[in-house]
């Protein structure tokens, strides 16, 4: 068993480019080995700003030897009355440099053929791998990708050498005219010359002597440990892992920056720190402290430049967010909403002081109906919630929009209801984040959200793969969750058709196509979160779907649903409502209406019976909202519906007592639907 190693020298790949690229090299690797008949016990990559990089342990020499089996023609010409090959036989056995012995008659699905083995002998694994090698590095899928000098080659940035070692020999290649070597190098600035490698643990040791960690999870706890020894440092786990690939060997340098930039918000502080200087901000008793750590790419003799320079940087940004603060507090909140009048949102959708109408509406109309008390707090922060994207402070920070409206309206005298319900209309702002807590802000949120994705399904702008510019699925996702989080009872029609008239005297449109499109689109979002956070089948939830219109509804059926598919009672009341359905459609049958007088056998009398006792009290369960017993009620009805099944004729000879059954089981169809379309469950 041998080994191998590839690495890729690069000049500085971007941060968030690193980790996906190991992911793939790791996983196209063991993928095309397999394929390749390769064996291998365990690989590893990984990469830092400067490299990419492989390792394949216990790599088998050889490919697995293959015995392939090859069809040819039909046996009746193959074989002739005696069994014996025909020339069409022995001919196809040469063709294809089959050993004729290994020719038989195979029964196939579109009957009996000649087949013959052919064995393959594997090739040497360091002519699969270089090519492999060769292959990959020209066809990576990087989210962007460059040229560099005469070459023909693209990658995230311009390749300086190539580590290739195959059992401790160079296994070679070259590419544009870099050839591969035994040797790596190490860090640019401390360290920049060439180091011989011969072994996996001598390209990690020998890196690590000459200021290189290769190893991203390494320089992750090794700057963890520094942030924890400082004290009081604020570890945002995504900044820890940008900054662990902005670095190859990490050394801490603590900074500060001057006590009056406290009087800005504390949003604008992070921002400036986190986002836009990977510094890690520091904090006591919930109150940020006038310092930051910085995480150097070098470790100099003395930190005091770096320092400085950290510091510099930093106070320029905050002078000119305290500039933009002071600024942005002279004009009202209610003054820049003129200027959305120029701004246009998008061209067939008209402006942002538009769109701001449209959603003031929906938020009000939800604020009414859930909320009546809260209409006038909803109206005044739907009305002001864009106003912040006028101000010079978003302007230069796009990522503070809403968290500077809120800080604005307070200053200028807005309850702090209406203040934080003009950030909270942007939550959900991705995967995972908090969602609106104040009702207000909820409202105005779905109201946003809803607009924006019936407007752009009204102008044809439908999601496709990855191409969703306006956000829709994850403003279907934001509704719903907050939906489910406030148990809010509404129906998504009704919220649609609000919605989608609000465009009835700009657009031309088919409302019902449209209502349709976008109401499919947002319960397919549902559903993967039905599957996904609440483990309902996909079946299971659209069954309910067919019945329901209240998203809350939907999801506490489905739960229940859920927890009884399984159970033999339901999977023969589910077999038997779509016994049920087949027969009323073959007859083209709806009326539920039957007389009991014309029930003869004790099996239908029996279902009367249930029909009787039970109707009332399911239509009270379901109207209370308690499924569980609703689906309980509904089981009791399992053996006696088989019992009849098996029992009763229903299509009798007698036309009016025929049509009295016909009907009883459409009554016994509409109690079974209350709760979801069964036929819909697997």
């Amino acid at each position: 068993m041998s080994f191998y190693i590839l690495e890729i020298g690069t000049e500085e790949i971007p941060a968030s480019f690193i980790n996906p690229a190991a992911n793939f090299l790791k996983e196209h690797f063991k993928n095309e080995l397999e394929k390749n008949r390769i064996n291998y016990s365990s690989i590893e990559s990984g990469g830092t700003p400067r490299r990419l990089f492989l390792y394949i342990e216990n790599i088998s020499d050889r490919q697995a030897d293959l015995e392939e089996e090859i069809k040819g023609p039909p046996a009746n010409i193959a074989f002739d009355e005696n069994g014996n090959l025909t020339k069409t036989a022995l001919g196809f056995a040469k063709s294809k440099g089959l050993d004729v012995n290994t020719l038989r008659s195979v029964k196939t699905d579109k009957g009996e053929y000649l087949v013959g083995t052919k064995k393959v002998k594997g090739e040497d694994t360091v002519n699969i791998l270089k090519n492999l090698v060769v292959q990959t590095i020209k066809n990576f899928p990087f989210p962007k990708s460059m040229k560099w000098g005469d070459k023909n080659l693209r990658f995230a940035r311009p390749i300086h050498w190539f580590l290739s070692i195959y059992n401790g020999k160079v296994l070679e290649f070259e590419i544009e005219g870099i050839k591969a070597g035994n040797y790596t190098f190490g860090h640019r600035f401390m360290a920049n010359k060439q180091i011989k490698i011969s072994s996996f643990d001598e390209y990690k040791a020998k890196l690590k002597e000459n200021f290189v960690i290769v190893d991203f999870n390494e320089r992750k706890e090794i700057i963890r440990s520094f942030l924890n020894n400082i004290g009081n440092v604020f570890i945002d786990e995504d900044l820890l892992d940008t900054v662990a690939n902005l670095v190859e060997y990490p050394h801490p340098i603590l900074g500060e920056f001057p006590e009056h930039f406290l009087q800005l918000p504390k949003e604008v502080l992070i921002t400036s720190m986190k986002n836009h200087q990977k510094y890690f901000y520091r904090e006591k008793d919930g109150k940020i402290l006038n310092s930051f750590v910085g995480i150097s790419n070098t470790k100099p003799k003395d930190d005091s430049l770096i320092k400085s320079g950290y510091e510099r940087v930093l106070k320029a940004r905050l002078n000119d967010a305290m500039f933009f603060f002071e600024n942005d507090k002279k004009v009202p909140l209610e003054e820049r909403m003129e200027q959305l009048k120029k701004v246009v949102y998008q061209e067939q959708l008209g402006t942002s002081y538009e769109k701001m109408e449209r959603f003031r509406e929906i938020a009000l109309f939800l604020a009414k109906k859930l909320a009546p008390n809260k209409a006038t707090t909803t109206d005044r922060a739907a009305f002001l919630c864009k106003a912040d994207l006028m101000t010079e402070m978003v302007y230069e920070f796009p990522e503070l929009q809403g968290v500077m409206g809120r800080e604005y309206a307070l200053i200028q005298g807005e309850e702090q209801l209406v203040a934080d319900a003009i950030f909270e209309h942007y939550l959900p702002r991705f995967s995972g984040d908090e969602l609106p807590k104040t009702d207000e802000g909820a409202f105005i949120s779905i109201a946003d959200k809803i607009d924006t994705i019936t407007g752009c399904f009204i102008i044809g702008l439908i999601p496709t793969g990855n191409n969703d510019p306006y956000a829709l699925r994850r403003n279907a996702i934001g509704i719903i969750n907050i939906i489910l989080n406030k148990n809010y009872r509404l129906s998504l029609t009704e919220l649609l058709e609000k919605a989608i008239d609000n465009y009835k005297d700009k657009l031309s449109y088919q409302k019902e196509e449209i209502l349709e499109k976008t109401k499919e689109f947002i319960l397919t979002r549902a559903k993967q979160i039905a599957t996904s956070q609440y483990n309902i089948r996909a079946d299971v939830f659209e069954a309910v779907v067919a019945v329901f219109d209240d998203i809350v509804q939907i999801f506490n059926a489905a739960k229940a649903l859920n927890e009884v598919y399984e159970k033999p009672e339901f999977v023969t009341l589910s077999t038997s409502y779509k016994r049920i359905s087949n027969i009323l459609n073959k007859n083209n049958w709806n009326n539920t209406e039957y007389k009991e007088d014309l029930l003869v056998e004790s099996e239908e009398k029996e279902l009367n019976k249930l029909i009787k006792e039970n109707e009332e009290k399911l239509n009270q369960l379901l109207s209370e909202e308690k499924y569980n017993d609703a689906i309980n009620v509904l089981l009791s009805f399992s053996k006696p519906v088989d019992n009849f099944f098996d029992n009763v004729l229903v299509m009798d000879k007698n036309e009016e007592i025929r049509n009295n059954r016909l009907s009883l089981l459409a009554k016994l169809k509409t109690l079974f639907e209350k709760i979801g379309e069964l036929s819909l469950i697997n």
